[in-house]
């Protein structure tokens, strides 16, 4: 029997995020991130088995709710382009990263905490249009990663 020690837990698995979580019945269900979409989709039953016996090649790592957070959002900024609000956003968190970069110094407690809170609002941000595709309603913005209609 699989069991989680907190539920729900999250994970860097396979280059790439999962959330699982414990149901009533001791069953263990998950969500993964699908990095051509940005959305996160049913984990299968052989990634969920995967997190709990990981093989020594396997790229893996238990995560904080926060450096879940910020390793989605690290994925959905490298592999996703396209226009609005969420990609203003990236582009703020960019240029924060690439002016540390250039001045070779690590960053700033503010910055970091600028960068904690603006990766937390663009996850909110694509939660949020996800569940608005889901209702049926339009897209309010386009990206690489969206399925032509």
């Amino acid at each position: 029997m699989l069991w989680l020690r907190e539920s729900p837990s999250y994970f860097r698995f396979r280059n790439r995020t999962i959330r699982l979580e414990e149901l009533v019945h001791d069953e263990v269900t998950g969500q993964k991130l699908n990095i051509d979409s940005g959305a996160f989709e049913p984990a299968t039953q052989d990634d969920i088995d995967a997190v709990f016996e990981p093989g020594a090649d396997l790229d893996f790592s238990a995560l904080t709710e926060e450096q879940f957070v910020k390793e989605t959002e690290e994925a959905r900024n490298h592999y996703l382009r396209g226009e609005g609000p969420i990609f203003d956003i990236y582009q703020q968190i960019d240029q924060v990263l690439d002016q540390a970069r250039q001045e070779r110094r690590q960053l700033e407690p503010q910055e970091r905490d600028m960068l904690t809170a603006l990766r937390r609002r663009t996850f909110d941000m694509w939660e949020q249009e996800f569940a608005r595709r889901a209702a049926g309603e339009p897209p309010s913005f386009r990206y690489s990663g969206d399925d032509p209609e």
